[in-house]
């Protein structure tokens, strides 16, 4: 039996809501919730470990004279990482807390913090923009166009996912910044695609929106911008959303993306690929891989409001791409302007 629309928010507010899965989430990720639940966790702590994470990227990029002595590098890090932890309380089951002193380890952190700044904005009362949320009826073609979208648009070695509804979300004054950031840009061509949080994340999101990471840290976003991530295989970002804590529960935006008619093409992206695209004059990155989509059509199909977007033909397979030696499975958009991005489905799904 279908919910009421009433009934799907209320469920949609409970598993943002829901403590087992938010403490679940934190524990894989080695966050410290017992030493520091997000009540006693400041902004002004979220800023630090922003900060101390830059200056472990300045020393792992050797920005710094003295990173060029290995000694130096060592002692600094290890100097670094202890100072951020004392920010943002760890937990790693009896071991000693690693020196963060590579790259991936400080996109790991990076992910925390982002997450750590969704959650600190859910307030007591989640809104949504103060504007229009609708559920979509399981039986209308807009319901089964997005439905169709998630379930061609990954691999064959995902099955198909169970979707328990999908609400079309429109934010006060995102479209208005969205197209004022067209209007600013000679060239301009939207996609729609999609994105993965934890659950957890949606309290802040749906209030304020995706934002650019480091969030409320503008000096760290030369070196740790690594902008929003996109993508047009839906099963790329549900690797994001961390269903292994919840149950297979899972949430999927489906956004307007504003990627321009020529981003810069990569093969991979690291924590200065912002940087790196803002230098080369564009506004978004394009990371290529060896699957994607082969025909792109109208978005309009979906829904009248969606004319001129692009997104991938539904009736075509994925199929190889002209790249079989890309490192990524899987194409990534990754964007640096919260402008470019305009929310337009939320989508509830069970794996």
């Amino acid at each position: 039996m279908e919910d009421t629309p009433k009934q799907a928010v209320v469920e949609l507010m409970k598993i943002i809501r829901n403590q087992d899965y938010l403490r679940q989430l934190l524990s894989s990720l080695n966050y410290n919730y017992k030493e520091s639940p997000l009540s006693e966790l400041s902004n002004e702590d979220i800023r630090n470990g922003f900060s101390k994470l830059r200056d472990i990227a300045r020393s792992i990029y050797k920005l710094e004279s003295s990173d060029e002595l290995p000694n130096c590098r060592t002692s600094c890090r290890k100097e670094h990482s202890t100072e951020y932890y004392s920010s943002i309380p760890h937990e790693f089951l009896r071991k000693p807390h690693p020196v963060i002193n590579r790259e991936d380890l400080v996109a790991k952190e990076l992910e925390l913090l982002t997450i750590l700044s969704y959650m600190k904005d859910m307030g007591e009362d989640i809104t949504i923009g103060d504007e229009e949320v609708i559920v979509l009826s399981r039986n209308g073609n807009e319901f089964l166009q997005v439905e169709r979208y998630l379930n061609q648009s990954h691999s064959d070695g995902y099955r198909n996912y169970e979707v328990k509804d999908i609400f079309r979300i429109k934010r006060r004054g995102e479209a208005e910044r969205f197209k004022g950031f067209q209007s600013s840009n000679s060239t301009s061509k939207s996609r729609l695609l999609w994105h993965g949080s934890p659950v957890t994340s949606y309290g802040g999101i749906l209030s304020h929106g995706l934002r650019v990471a480091p969030v409320g840290d503008p000096q760290s976003g030369d070196l740790l911008c690594k902008g929003i991530h996109f993508a047009d295989m839906s099963c790329v970002s549900t690797e994001h959303c961390h269903s292994d804590s919840t149950g297979g529960e899972a949430l999927l935006l489906l956004c307007e993306v504003e990627v321009g008619e020529s981003p810069l093409e990569m093969f991979s992206s690291s924590l200065k690929t912002g940087n790196v695209t803002n230098k080369s004059n564009k506004y978004s990155t394009f990371i290529r891989g060896r699957t994607g989509p082969t025909q792109w059509i109208d978005a309009a199909d979906i829904h009248e409001s969606l004319i001129g977007i692009e997104m991938p033909d539904p009736t075509c397979d994925p199929s190889d791409t002209s790249y079989p030696y890309a490192p990524s499975n899987y194409n990534k958009y990754i964007c640096y302007n919260e402008s470019q991005i305009q929310i337009r489905y939320l989508v509830r799904i069970q794996f």
